[in-house]
């Protein structure tokens, strides 16, 4: 496959994929590199790869950390041996001064307490005090992650479920009985377990979201082999055709008639005390209501394809349905799929802006997600007057929507 993709578009997206990558470099409210007592320092990097907020086992940092008002802390001077250095945005996102607040402030001001020369926010601050710079630095992260992450997985059922509609339709597809009955019995269970049983458990329980998976998979696992074992039984052991692509064009219909919007924010809320406040929950949840249009395509093309020559001969060679499907119908299939991949990640950029805007998250996700800034804490403020907290960011999700938009039409000429 070639296609020629515009050079502005490239660009735009090179630049957010440098943002995303170097955003610890590039925003950072502590020191990259710092001495202390003689001892060389880098408190700043650990946040590549470590949480920030894990104690230090430098007694020197770790005595800093301690201070109740870190935001000072690490930006104070006279904490450090000689003036440490700073990323070229000496602010974190999401973080801001209890002490000496700078709500609205505008772009280029220095905050106060702080030394003007160094700290000055290049963007402005919003309605708490958080840098806009950071969270327009911070956010592309955030948006690349949700839009590549959630097609990845609205990419993977898609394919999957398109595969089965149109290579196998409604009669090429057989399994045991024992094995459906089994399987079907198990989904109740899997997901009482997984999801309502850890809902009700106590607070001091292990959460997350991906322990509810392993879960959910593992109780489907262990229903799936049951199944298998029943299938040796006489009566079980009857092969069923699946309609298969009735249930997934049925499945697909009732998919893209819900509102995808209301019914990612309910789930939100309903899974909070599973992942609250979790870039992996809403990840799952964007790339779970993506899939249709992926199923939709590969499907078509599959039924295109199944009835070509070439599939015909190699039916007629007596190659397995497996390896036809895998060596040969499937690579022809998969041009618009890399199209739905690039306009449903620009939906999914669009989804995650609209979710931080509705409060997901809530304080985790304020200020590190461009979404988050649209909301006015201080309902007395002239959103005019305070143009600079809506614009950068605005300015940023347009871009990113856009070059990706403008990729998936390149990528289907």
């Amino acid at each position: 496959m070639s296609a020629k993709i515009p050079r502005p578009v490239l660009w735009i997206l090179g630049f957010l994929l440098f943002l995303t990558i170097f955003r610890d470099l590039l925003a950072n409210g502590r020191p990259l590199y710092c001495r202390i007592d003689g001892v060389a320092c880098f408190p700043g990097l650990r946040s590549i790869l470590i949480n920030p907020d894990r104690p230090f086992k430098e007694k020197q940092l770790r005595d800093i950390q301690l201070i109740p008002d870190q935001f000072e802390a690490w930006k104070d001077p006279a904490n450090f041996d000689e003036p440490p250095v700073y990323a070229p945005i000496p602010f974190s996102p999401g973080e801001f001064s209890s002490r000496n607040q700078l709500r609205f402030g505008h772009p280029g001001k220095s905050h106060p307490g702080l030394p003007p020369d160094k700290f000055r926010h290049w963007l402005g601050t919003d309605a708490e005090g958080r840098d806009i710079a950071a969270t327009v630095v911070s956010g592309a992260r955030i948006a690349l992650l949700t839009g590549s992450l959630a097609m990845a997985a609205a990419l993977f059922i898609g394919l999957l479920l398109g595969t089965l509609a149109g290579f196998f339709g409604d009669d090429g597809l057989f399994i045991r009985r024992g094995t459906v009955l089994l399987t079907l019995t198990g989904l109740p269970f899997a997901w009482f377990y997984a999801i309502t049983v850890r809902q009700w458990a106590s607070t001091d329980s292990p959460g997350g979201f991906f322990p509810g998976i392993a879960i959910f998979s593992a109780i489907m696992m262990l229903f799936f082999v049951a199944g298998k074992g029943l299938s040796r039984l006489k009566w079980f052991s009857k092969d069923m055709a699946l309609p298969v692509d009735i249930l997934v064009m049925r499945a697909a219909e009732v998919f893209s008639s819900i509102p995808r919007l209301i019914v990612l924010v309910v789930l939100a809320v309903a899974l909070r005390g599973v992942a609250d406040g979790s870039v992996w929950l809403m990840t799952a949840l964007i790339g779970v209501f993506s899939w249709t249009g992926v199923a939709k395509f590969v499907r078509a093309e599959l039924l295109r394809i199944r009835a070509l020559d070439y599939v015909t001969a190699a039916r007629g060679l007596g190659l397995s349905p497996s390896r036809i499907l895998i060596r040969h119908a499937l690579p022809n299939a998969m041009r618009p799929v890399y199209i739905a991949f690039a306009f449903g990640a620009a939906g999914a950029v669009l989804l995650e802006a609209y979710l931080s805007f509705l409060g997901f998250g809530g304080a985790a996700f304020r200020g590190i997600s461009w979404g988050s800034l649209f909301i006015n804490e201080n309902s007395a403020a002239n959103p005019l007057d305070t143009w600079w907290v809506t614009l950068f960011p605005g300015l940023m999700i347009f871009l990113a929507v856009s070059a990706l938009n403008a990729l998936g039409e390149a990528l289907g000429e």
